[in-house]
């Protein structure tokens, strides 16, 4: 496993599923962002909280139904209806849900104690969204499962997640620019919609990738673009047969 084989898949499979991906974050951001644009201008409390538990919410949705969409390539499965992999992302919500909750506290615990170890949480949790969704673990299998596969690697693993963020900060922050530098409602709601559509599925592509690099080290995480496949005549309507 190497950082820039990993990067470089990880754009490979934005590159090409760069319709589906923007489509499935695209439209969970819209009501993510809209929440924010309504904290922003409200200023209150109440809509704050309401701003950060539908980012955690939604952020996770977009992850597993985008490690959904990898999964179906990588297996060759038949394209499914964008809603579908809103439903199976669904299902997995409330292990998704723990598993963030005891991902953060892990990591902040870690860097309250000497910094050190939250690093090594970052590096060593960073696979459990793939693993709660692929291989159908609980978040504590998740957790062990994702320390035992990064194990060995947690340095690189940790210069991957650290590239992989910066690179995404550094985009969402140019598109957010572009609509403007104050923060009203509009520029808040549409400025954070496209970014986190556009933005968003790169990190989320480039942990399924690295899932598979340490899972599947002598397998392509995507089929030869040659090959016989199904086409995806509407990214909404299951595919006509």
């Amino acid at each position: 496993m190497t950082i820039g084989g990993v990067l470089a898949e990880g754009l490979a499979i934005y590159r090409r599923l760069a319709g589906r991906s923007i489509l499935v974050a695209g439209v969970i951001f819209l009501v993510v962002s809209l929440a924010d644009a309504f904290a922003v201008s409200s200023g209150t409390a109440s809509a704050r909280l309401v701003s950060l538990a539908l980012g955690l919410i939604g952020g996770l949705l977009v992850q597993g139904a985008l490690v959904e969409i990898v999964r179906d390539l990588h297996e060759s499965r038949p394209v499914a209806r964008v809603p579908e992999y809103y439903a199976r992302t669904r299902g997995r919500l409330g292990t998704l849900l723990g598993a963030s909750i005891m991902y953060g506290l892990g990591v902040l615990l870690g860097f309250l104690a000497l910094i050190v170890p939250g690093l090594i949480a970052i590096a060593r949790w960073s696979l459990v969204v793939p693993l709660v969704m692929i291989e159908r673990l609980g978040w504590r299998e998740a957790f062990r499962r994702s320390s035992e596969l990064v194990r060995g690697q947690t340095g690189r693993v940790l210069a991957l997640i650290v590239i992989a963020n910066v690179l995404t900060s550094v985009a969402t922050l140019a598109v957010r620019a572009l609509f403007g530098a104050t923060s009203t409602f509009w520029s808040v709601w549409i400025g954070g919609t496209v970014a986190g559509a556009l933005v968003v599925p790169f990190e989320a592509h480039v942990l399924t990738a690295l899932y598979y690099r340490l899972t599947e080290p002598e397998r392509p995480v995507l089929p030869d673009p040659g090959a016989p496949a199904r086409t995806w005549e509407s990214i909404w309507d299951e595919e006509r047969e």
